[in-house]
């Protein structure tokens, strides 16, 4: 049985009266073994690959870190959440999509069909992909918009209680603000910096951007739409863009900010495989992602269909 104590009114006073900077004032040395194993341990490096192999030894998708997704409307800013979700569940995360402008059966519709390669997957490839991803990957039913309380409540809920350790919200402008409501939207992305941070998980905000002054133009951070503390309160910033007629290539993807990351920032062109919904980079094909030996890819540039462009059929991303 336990010592059984009690308190007086000055301690219980002393103690509930304790500020903020009191709890959380610490000194250096508390921090030091943590940097020891950033430098000798690669911790730095601990976290969600990109889908692309380049990436490997500059960035990672951390904890307790907040990413910006951005880019035109079109441009295939969906497309790549999607692929970049499958990739992370491929490395053992967990993730779960907010997407207030795509139902779950459009979004797992669509990452059949990039897990497997297959343009039109049977049924044995979509169980196949129940199987292997059913305890991975979850989604919040809901259309439409959602108020800030709900949705902080949502990624609480989701991190707690299925241990989700990436978090996709799909979009900012889904989420019951004003287009120019830059204090709102401030508040919105500080808070889902806070969540990461305190929750330990990583959070990833689809964002729009403004198009340039032509359609060559490639976009940076300064082109996201909105507030400018959406860039700023980010610790990265990934842009997606389209691109024409740019010897076989169709999208650029640009690290435009790795706030932790010595140099992350630069660009990549991508092809886009239109049959599987696919972005990849130079000769490094896709391949089958989760499903393994079970599914042999049927269509795009890894099976029997030809290599097609990004505005040959428009889906929504």
């Amino acid at each position: 049985m336990g010592d059984v104590f009690t308190l007086d009114r000055e301690t219980i006073d002393k103690y509930a009266n304790i500020t903020d900077a009191q709890r959380k004032l610490r000194p250096s040395g508390e921090f030091m073994s943590e940097v020891i194993d950033r430098y000798l341990n690669g911790t730095n490096f601990k976290g969600i690959k990109l889908p692309f192999k380049q990436f490997d030894n500059l960035f990672r998708l951390r904890p307790q870190e907040i990413t910006v997704l951005a880019g035109i409307n079109g441009a295939g800013k969906s497309l790549l959440a999607s692929s970049i979700m499958l990739h992370a569940m491929d490395q053992g995360y967990k993730c779960m999509s907010i997407s207030l402008e795509m139902s779950p059966v459009s979004q797992v519709a669509r990452m059949v069909r990039q897990a497997s390669l297959t343009k039109q997957p049977d049924m044995d490839t979509c169980l196949a992909f129940q199987q292997w991803s059913n305890d991975k990957m979850f989604f919040y039913d809901q259309y439409g918009t959602v108020d800030p309380r709900t949705l902080m409540s949502v990624i609480r809920y989701g991190v707690e209680r299925y241990g989700v350790n990436l978090v996709l919200v799909d979009s900012l402008m889904t989420l019951s603000l004003a287009s120019d409501d830059y204090n709102g939207q401030k508040g919105v992305v500080s808070a889902l910096a806070n969540a990461a941070r305190g929750l330990d998980t990583h959070i990833m905000l689809v964002a729009h951007a403004r198009k340039g002054n032509s359609i060559e133009d490639r976009l940076d951070k300064w082109s996201v739409a909105g507030s400018a503390d959406i860039t700023n309160r980010a610790d990265n910033v990934i842009i997606l863009g389209r691109l024409y007629d740019h010897d076989g290539a169709q999208a650029y993807l640009s690290v435009a900010k790795a706030r932790h990351f010595d140099g992350a920032e630069m660009d990549i062109d991508l092809k886009f495989d239109l049959p599987t919904l696919t972005y990849y980079y130079g000769e490094d094909l896709p391949h089958t992602i989760g499903i393994g030996a079970k599914v042999e890819p049927h269509d795009g540039v890894t099976g029997d269909l030809n290599q097609a462009g990004l505005g040959v059929e428009r889906d929504r991303g």
